[in-house]
């Protein structure tokens, strides 16, 4: 099976692009560069974007991958990660994931990312962010999008405060036998609905959200308007 063909595999025909940023997921061609991007710190958990924890570039790099082909194999109505490569002017920059657990009634999904270090402090974790609300809001109906943080990811936590969210509690988390302090954020769809205008995406095009839907227990929906098949919406709608 090609993990590139959507009638084998729907996820291969997920696309979210807004200007020059796009998400779609990685190829099993895509994924040598993918894992040359990932920074030493993702290895241990890609939730966790900094924690104290470095492990080896090659360690994170295999972490990822595990993690994609895990989230292949395993993704079901009742828990899944969607994993999506990050690109600008069609240059890879980093990961984006969403996920959820029983989502067809939670209706809540958790994001994570991480960009590769040369493409940081450029703006390209807040578009590639908002993109993966627009896909979880607009694309499979959540009601909250949830994040965590590291306290001292100044960068995570700023682009979180940036689209909106609220801080929603903390947890202590374990990981190589450090303990780091983890802030959490909620952002409700009525709050994105209020701050999405302010998120510099002019126009949000999407494809392959019904097959999607489909995999992970929703039905489809009709795009509207339509474009050659392809979900067009306004950001600022």
């Amino acid at each position: 099976m090609s993990c590139a063909d959507p009638s084998l595999w729907p996820l291969a025909g997920l696309r979210v692009r807004a200007g020059n940023i796009e998400l779609r997921p990685p190829t099993d061609e895509d994924l040598p560069a993918l894992a040359a991007l990932v920074p030493p710190e993702a290895g241990h958990d890609p939730s966790l974007p900094i924690s104290g924890v470095t492990t080896p570039g090659e360690v994170a790099a295999q972490a990822v991958l595990r993690q994609i082909w895990r989230a292949r194999a395993e993704l079901a109505p009742t828990q899944w990660r969607i994993c999506l490569a990050a690109y600008v002017d069609g240059v890879l920059v980093g990961q984006q994931d969403l996920m959820a657990d029983d989502f067809p009634r939670r209706r809540i999904v958790e994001t994570s990312s991480w960009l590769g270090a040369e493409h940081r402090r450029q703006g390209h974790g807040k578009a590639m962010r908002a993109l993966a609300l627009h896909l979880a809001f607009e694309g499979f109906g959540a009601v909250a999008v949830e994040s965590q943080s590291a306290e001292g990811n100044d960068a995570a936590l700023g682009v979180t405060r940036s689209l909106g969210y609220s801080p929603s509690g903390d947890t202590y988390e374990v990981h190589d036998g450090v303990v780091t302090h983890m802030l959490w954020s909620r952002l409700t769809r009525e709050r994105w609905a209020l701050h999405r205008q302010g998120y510099g995406l002019a126009q949000v095009e999407c494809e392959g959200v019904d097959a999607c839907r489909r995999l992970i227990g929703l039905p489809p929906v009709e795009a509207s308007p339509v474009n050659n098949g392809k979900r067009i919406q306004p950001a600022s709608a």
